[in-house]
């Protein structure tokens, strides 16, 4: 039996990241993405956006909801916010995934309860 879990919001923070610089826009891009589907996410669609000199801002909207990624290489520092209403969504696993790649030395994670838009169903699920 499936326990009711309401949808959450990581916020999370990596400072001190130390192989962020070495990575191109696309890259970042695309381990964010392969890292989300890891996690068990489906990527509808995304927009990224290359600030050349100085970043990457990158949207996925996900069949469970979405998720964001800022970066600053020349400080290594990234800001992830991921939200899902799905539980199928392991969004730490993604976390800890990106984590090791920048080579985050310092990782905050926030986690947002958000309301829910599908309320408990009928059958209580």
């Amino acid at each position: 039996m499936d326990t009711y879990q309401s949808p959450a919001l990581y916020s999370v923070d990596f400072a001190q990241c130390g192989h962020l610089a070495a990575f191109r826009g696309d890259e970042i891009a695309d381990l964010f993405a392969a890292a989300l589907r890891r996690a068990g996410a489906t990527i509808v669609k995304g927009v990224c956006h290359d600030f050349p000199g100085a970043g990457l801002t990158c949207v996925f909207i996900l069949t469970e909801s979405h998720a964001v990624l800022h970066t600053w290489p020349e400080t290594g520092t990234v800001n992830i916010d991921i939200f899902s209403c799905s539980t199928r969504l392991k969004s730490l696993e993604a976390v800890d995934d990106l984590s090791r790649s920048f080579g985050a030395q310092r990782v905050t994670v926030q986690e947002i309860p958000r309301a829910d838009g599908h309320g408990l169903r009928p059958n209580g699920v």
